[in-house]
């Protein structure tokens, strides 16, 4: 929890469903968090525009207009709802952070050999509609892997006389962030585990060499 308007004693916490509030009372009341009249009774009281409501009978639905105010030991947690806009932004937040996290951690090392047979066991290509990783990037694959003629102006090998390009082995991938399609290479393209997931290139155990270059579009 991070500190609120530089009140000493006030922690702050935007959660998924609302914006949570821990302090002393004095600290809280300060703070403009809440007020006198909201003090709890017994162990937690509940308001909903602005009224005492029973929270265990009164199924009220906890956006703007909702707080509740709880005892926990000699402070207050203080609960308010948000609009269902702002929940949305957050829970689609949370949702890219635990991909983030789940992409970059990392995992215990299996060795060369288990490696090997992570590799081996995951053979199989991915298919149009699965949710990846394309370098990093949440997306869905939206073109089977296959050869693409793959256009790259600086130093595509072919040109048709008019642009250049290569022809390549990989997925035509659609990024979540805004929509745009772009070919990546299979190595380029993982689970959204995180795993492992790309087609062996070639058999054999042996190192092998990876293809090196930027976002290319389709020619």
């Amino acid at each position: 929890m991070k500190a609120v308007n530089d009140t000493p004693g006030v922690e702050f916490d935007a959660g998924v469903s609302g914006d949570r509030y821990s302090g002393s009372v004095e600290a809280l009341i300060a703070a403009g968090i809440i007020t006198a009249e909201h003090l709890p009774a017994a162990t937690s009281v509940t308001f909903f525009n602005g009224v005492q409501v029973d929270g265990r009978k009164v199924k009220t639905m906890q956006d703007e207009r909702w707080m509740q105010v709880r005892c926990v030991g000699r402070s207050l947690r203080v609960t308010k709802g948000i609009t269902r806009e702002e929940r949305t932004r957050r829970e689609e937040a949370r949702r890219l952070e635990v991909e983030e996290l789940a992409h970059t951690a990392p995992r215990k090392d299996p060795g060369f050999d288990g490696a090997r047979a992570l590799d081996y066991q995951a053979s199989a290509a991915f298919v149009v509609g699965d949710e990846v990783f394309a370098h990093g990037k949440a997306a869905t694959v939206v073109g089977p892997y296959k050869l693409y003629r793959v256009r790259d102006d600086d130093t595509g090998e072919f040109s048709d006389g008019k642009t250049r390009a290569d022809y390549l082995h990989g997925y035509l991938c659609r990024l979540e962030s805004n929509g745009e399609e772009f070919f990546y290479p299979a190595h380029g393209v993982r689970a959204r585990s995180g795993a492992v997931s790309h087609l062996r290139l070639v058999s054999g155990a042996g190192p092998r060499r990876e293809i090196g270059f930027s976002i290319r579009s389709l020619a």
